[in-house]
């Protein structure tokens, strides 16, 4: 369920030139051993490549993690029913960019005629009066383009010896029902036990002495400590390769509805909770550096305005 039909990368330049099943090679255990007189073919190339590739891919997904890190907002008109979808870039489950460079949008109506069949609405009562939720989906796609002329494979008989010369990296943006059930309302509370009876043979006052206030400095410790106790240091799971997309967002209430007048297209809401987010490094050092700072140099707010401008100004 494309937002549109056409790729939002710029490499294309017609319908003929898009190719939608190009791979890269991505392998960050091996490399070339070039040596003198070396015969170099395709494997090789793609060896090489897929070295790079693969190393930088595996440097993302394990040292930044994945989701969202700028942009892509959500916005809908509710007069012309247009959901538009902002550039962004983000970071998927291999370590992939997914990077939008120009704004997409789709008529939720359109949309609603071409889609309203599926089976993933079979259960609505009425497919010209229906509610329901959607999710806003962006997945890793690439495209092949710039065709030249090319040396026909042995064997290959009649087939054309046109080739593509570039792979292009883009994304998809997808428009995902969102069934999911209403979260169930949580355990009630067990009640407190009873007090027991005062024994009137023990002195009620307390018999330790009271835990001073802590100071602003052994705060920030302790909220900082808190936080570094709370990082996830395990090796990484298995990557589930199953649906590598990543949720933009979620419309609620989606309200498509045909009258006399026509289709109309109403929402709730754009629930952006759903998002996977992720920090750039230069978000952490604006949020952790004052903290540090104030742990480190609690004494000397000079110094740790210093520290806090030095680490944006090395973002």
């Amino acid at each position: 369920m494309n937002l549109n039909d056409l790729s939002p990368s710029g490499c294309l330049t017609t319908a003929d030139s898009l190719r939608c099943d190009a791979t890269l090679p991505d392998n960050p255990a091996c490399t070339l051993n070039v040596h003198f007189g070396m015969l170099l073919g395709v494997d090789e190339l793609r060896t090489e490549q897929g070295f790079h590739i693969g190393r930088s891919r595996r440097h993302q997904r394990l040292l930044h993690g994945v989701g969202v890190v700028a942009g892509y907002p959500l916005t809908f008109d509710d007069e012309t029913f247009d959901l538009r979808v902002g550039p962004g870039f983000a970071v998927d489950a291999l370590g992939r960019d997914l990077a939008l460079d120009v704004s997409q949008c789709v008529n939720l109506v359109q949309w609603w005629l071409k889609h309203r069949n599926e089976e993933a609405f079979d259960d609505l009562a009425s497919l010209e009066d229906a509610t329901i939720d959607l999710d806003v989906r962006v997945c890793y796609s690439t495209c092949l383009s710039s065709p030249v002329p090319a040396i026909a494979e042995p064997c290959a008989g009649n087939a054309s010896d046109i080739a593509y010369s570039r792979v292009c990296e883009t994304v998809t943006l997808l428009l995902r029902r969102n069934v999911s059930p209403p979260e169930a309302p949580g355990p009630a509370p067990a009640p407190a036990p009873a007090p027991a009876p005062a024994d009137p043979n023990v002195d009620p006052s307390p018999q330790t002495p009271p835990v001073p206030p802590l100071n602003e400095a052994a705060k920030s410790h302790a909220a900082l400590a808190l936080l570094l106790s709370q990082i996830d240091t395990a090796a990484p799971d298995p990557i589930d390769t199953a649906d590598l997309c990543l949720p933009l967002g979620t419309l609620r209430g989606v309200h498509l509805k045909k009258d006399a007048g026509g289709w109309t297209a109403t929402l709730d809401s754009i629930d952006l909770n759903t998002r996977l987010l992720l920090l750039s490094t230069g978000a952490l050092q604006q949020l952790l550096l004052p903290l540090l700072a104030q742990a480190l140099l609690p004494g000397d707010a000079s110094k740790a305005k210093r520290v806090g401008r030095a680490g944006k100004a090395s973002t």
